[in-house]
């Protein structure tokens, strides 16, 4: 199952409230914090990312439960990656729009056997 997150935006400039994630040298907006749950992203010139669509047009993201099993038989064109701690994403194309898959912690069953 699938639930929409966020609409995506490439900025070129600062914007209020982004955060640096430096594992992918890439800062962000919160699309919590938006009431059209926009995320602002913006790439430094060194950026993993910034050579793929990503950095180059918006994406339309969905959390996921499972990313793995969500990525099945799609062609990624980024990941999937670990933006943050906990949190996994993948990129590609469907009917040529980009999407993004996001994955906020663990899947059930992998915490169940960590439990274990």
């Amino acid at each position: 199952m699938r639930q929409f997150h966020h609409i995506g935006l490439v900025a070129q400039k600062p914007v209020a409230g982004e955060q640096y994630y430096e594992s992918l040298k890439v800062w962000g907006t919160d699309p919590g914090q938006d009431p059209n749950r926009v995320e602002w992203v913006r790439f430094a010139p060194d950026s993993p990312l910034a050579a793929t669509p990503v950095a180059k047009m918006p994406h339309v993201s969905w959390q996921v439960h499972d990313l793995d099993a969500a990525i099945v038989g799609e062609k990624l064109v980024v990941g999937p990656l670990e933006a943050a701690p906990g949190v996994r994403i993948a990129y590609f194309f469907r009917d040529g729009a980009l999407i993004e898959y996001l994955e906020i912690g663990l899947p059930e069953r992998d915490e169940a056997q960590s439990h274990a």
